[in-house]
């Protein structure tokens, strides 16, 4: 057993650390990339478009700086309309080409950039999605904008916005109250987009540095693949353990039935050379009577006419078993014998012939003496009988 325990926790040990470096592979391999900038190395095409109020009556002003590595811009938010505003985009070529298609971004969970600003700002992210229930193939403003936003300071700092949980703002869905929800999907996206917001300083010259502005996600394919090659790993340290285990029991039976077959010979012995009468009678009474399923300690005290203290005196100095403990023993090693070498034994036949009215107990007899229950004893034992 303690062999087997230790070949048990070898395997379990190699296949936690097989299935660790699985794990490790698909957390790597399943990690997918876009990168936006540099425009050169960008996965997904795209141009820079500027917008500000001047459209809508205002006097902000915006202002990009040519960089081949980043996006690098100025702006001024100025008073003199109510809500100023400022913004870039990243606008799909896909889109501006063919305005009925867009860029599916559902397998991106995050994305991620670094950023400085000055002075200090508080700047918001929005994606323009093509909502089914009220967008128009290329007409932006019928386009679902999903929004964040985030700080920014002189000191560059690395920022991650899970794509999963922007909000549309309320304005918006009022004025598209069939929308039921605040629910938008990624699949048709039109742009990525950066501004000001209402806590952005007024009346100042500020400037802002985007670099390293990338999207994130895992592939589900991947995940599916790996997490499916894990439950075969598992599968088969479950299929080996489990044939480990038969091996060993099978190996535990017939070792049990080697030594318990030569100890009821060897009694068998004792009684015929023994020279003392009430051990003879009492061994022989038992050996040729354990079938009878009304043979008990008080049956035998009657026919012996010895009481039952003197029985198992006798019987522990013999064979160093009780009444019962030695009765048992004769019977379940007879049907051991009975269901090991016979294809057709029957279980319940097997525990009548050997003394047992009750297969339960019989059963539950057995596979304490032997570690298994009957039927799976006969299928260890058949045909590997030694």
């Amino acid at each position: 057993m303690i062999i087997f325990y230790k070949k048990i926790l070898l395997a379990l040990l190699a296949t936690i650390l097989l299935s660790a470096i699985v794990s490790f592979e698909l957390i790597y391999l399943s990690k997918i990339q876009a990168v936006l900038t540099p425009l050169d190395k960008s996965s997904i095409p795209w141009r820079l478009v500027v917008s500000s109020d001047v459209d809508s009556g205002g006097a902000s002003t915006f202002s990009l700086k040519e960089s081949q590595n980043n996006i690098v811009y100025d702006f001024f938010l100025s008073k003199k309309v109510e809500y100023p505003y400022a913004s870039f985009a990243l606008r799909f070529l896909e889109q501006e080409l063919h305005p009925s298609k867009h860029i599916d971004l559902t397998p991106y969970s995050k994305v991620k950039f670094d950023i400085r600003c000055q002075p200090e700002n508080i700047l918001s992210f929005t994606i323009y999605s093509f909502d089914e229930n009220v967008s128009k193939a290329g007409d932006l403003a019928t386009y679902r904008i999903p929004s964040t936003y985030f700080s920014c300071n002189p000191i560059r700092s690395t920022k991650e916005i899970q794509l999963d949980k922007l909000e549309t703002p309320d304005w918006w869905l009022s004025q598209n109250a069939s929308l039921a929800s605040k629910n938008y999907s990624l699949k048709k996206t039109s742009s990525i987009t950066f501004g000001n917001s209402a806590q952005s300083p007024l009346e100042i010259n500020s400037s802002v540095v985007v670099e390293n502005l990338m999207l994130e996600g895992r592939s589900h394919t991947k995940i599916f693949l790996g997490v499916g090659l894990l439950f075969v790993i598992w599968g088969i340290f479950a299929l080996w353990t489990f044939k480990q285990y038969i091996k060993m029991l099978t190996i535990n039976v017939q070792t049990r039935l080697q030594k318990d077959i030569p100890f009821i010979a060897y009694q068998q012995l004792s009684m015929e050379t023994h020279k003392d009468k009430e051990r003879d009678g009492l061994l022989r009474l038992m050996v040729t009577g354990y079938q009878d399923p009304d043979l008990s300690m008080e049956t035998a005290s009657k026919q012996l006419g010895m009481n039952k203290t003197k029985i198992n005196e006798i019987l522990k100095q013999e064979v160093g078993l009780t009444f019962n403990a030695y009765l048992n023993k004769l019977r379940l090693t007879e049907a051991a014998r009975l269901l090991s070498e016979n294809s057709g034994a029957n279980v319940g036949e097997a525990a009548h012939l050997v003394g047992y009215n009750n297969v339960s107990y019989f059963n539950r007899l057995f596979k304490t003496e032997y570690g298994c229950t009957p039927k799976a004893f006969k299928n260890l034992t058949l045909d590997k009988n030694p």
